[in-house]
């Protein structure tokens, strides 16, 4: 089949197009599949028209010098008119609402088969709520959210908490395919090297924090993250473990309201920000660490997610403390390949933390087990069938 992927940001540093859009491309580009993923570079102008081809997956970004107040509508409309130059069998469009989401839309009028992926909750009880959109553009999401849903011809949802939510609206099962994320296919030959002993000497030597037990988060940073939990847990850990240190590798809209947080706290000796990290280096700063955290609440754009952050823990066979919200359940079996802790518990989540830093052998066990089920049950290959089996539905197949 001739393929269009439709992303919603730029290839970087967001990660729905990189994570998301384009390990499913490179799947189905090994299945005999030529894939084109076009991209809005509205969130890193630097991208604009910039075209490459990656693993057989050609990548090509709109052309926006500046972002203004037509900027969405003009730049869905080229995205859907170029789709269409392409003669796709089908178009897949990542994210129903903002950029990608218009040119969805314009593509149903237009009668082009599309497939809609949904890997957020964007409506009431989700992003919109969260995030700081003006209230028109809130009521907007809300509703483009909802009619590009309806209107797509299948929909590939990345959680199981969003295959419920659609199957809520109406919308008919038969349509609606679950395929959550899976691991990068060329970290498998990445993690010997990212796991030798001067790699993660070096890399613990740039942070500043020598032998001393080291924590990571890893990823955006946006409005409404849960990080607060993790300072949390991180001052009852000190009682015991003062030494620990906790490094937050990312950055987002939410991240300067976390660095007053932990100035208000007194922890900024023991929290290091390191700003955004390339996908390319994420093995080796996470093979330096000892322990990956991810405090979630339970709520509805948690248990609708399906986070990158897990699986790139879980590739890399680092030990995971997570909280048993969404789709943290589906990849950890707590106590086998990771822990889970009961949301906004944060003395069970210290605890949690406290029996993996203590234990070396735990924690070794805890993240061999982990590599192995990221990469038996979640793999792209074994996901790209069900994207197939999408592709057939919105053919009409």
């Amino acid at each position: 089949m001739n393929i269009v992927m439709i992303g919603s940001f730029a290839f970087a540093p967001k990660a729905t197009v990189s994570k998301r859009a384009f390990f499913m491309a490179r799947a189905l580009v090994k299945r005999g599949h030529r894939v084109t993923i076009l991209m809005p570079p509205y969130d890193n102008l630097a991208d604009s028209g910039r075209e490459w081809t990656q693993d057989g997956v050609r990548l090509v970004n709109m052309t926006i010098r500046r972002v203004t107040a037509t900027t969405p509508l003009s730049a869905a409309f080229r995205m859907a008119r170029h789709a269409l130059a392409l003669q796709p069998d089908v178009v897949h469009v990542f994210k129903p609402i903002g950029y990608s989401g218009l040119a969805g839309q314009l593509l149903a009028f237009s009668r082009a088969p599309v497939a809609l992926d949904h890997d957020d909750w964007e409506g009431r009880g989700g992003w919109a709520d969260i995030n700081p959109y003006p209230r028109l553009w809130r009521r907007f999401f809300i509703w483009q959210e909802a009619d590009t849903l309806r209107r797509a011809a299948a929909l590939t949802v990345a959680s199981r908490t969003l295959q419920t939510q659609v199957w809520g609206m109406g919308i008919d099962p038969a349509r609606v395919f679950y395929i959550p994320n899976g691991p990068d296919e060329s970290r498998r030959t990445r993690l010997e090297e990212s796991t030798r002993a001067a790699r993660r000497a070096q890399v613990r030597a740039e942070l500043g924090v020598g032998d001393a037990p080291l924590a990571v988060y890893l990823g955006q940073i946006p409005h409404g993250n849960d990080l607060d939990q993790a300072l949390d847990a991180l001052e009852r850990v000190h009682l015991r473990l003062p030494e620990l240190r906790l490094a937050l590798l990312g950055t987002g809209d939410g991240l300067p309201a976390l660095r007053a947080e932990v100035a208000r706290r007194g922890l900024e000796r023991a929290v290091l920000f390191t700003g955004w990290v390339e996908h390319a280096r994420a093995p080796d700063y996470l093979a330096a660490a000892d322990l990956a955290v991810y405090p979630y609440r339970d709520s509805l754009v948690n248990r609708s997610k399906c986070s990158a952050k897990i699986i790139e823990y879980m590739t890399v066979g680092l030990p995971i403390v997570a909280s048993r919200v969404g789709q943290n359940v589906e990849y950890i079996e707590h106590g086998v390949s990771g822990l889970l802790a009961e949301p906004g518990d944060a003395d069970s989540f210290a605890q949690l933390m406290l029996a993996v830093l203590s234990d070396p052998q735990k924690a070794k066990a805890l993240g061999t087990a982990a590599q192995e089920r990221i990469w038996a049950r979640f793999n792209w290959e074994r996901l790209a069938e069900t994207v197939e089996q999408a592709y057939q539905v919105a053919r009409g197949k």
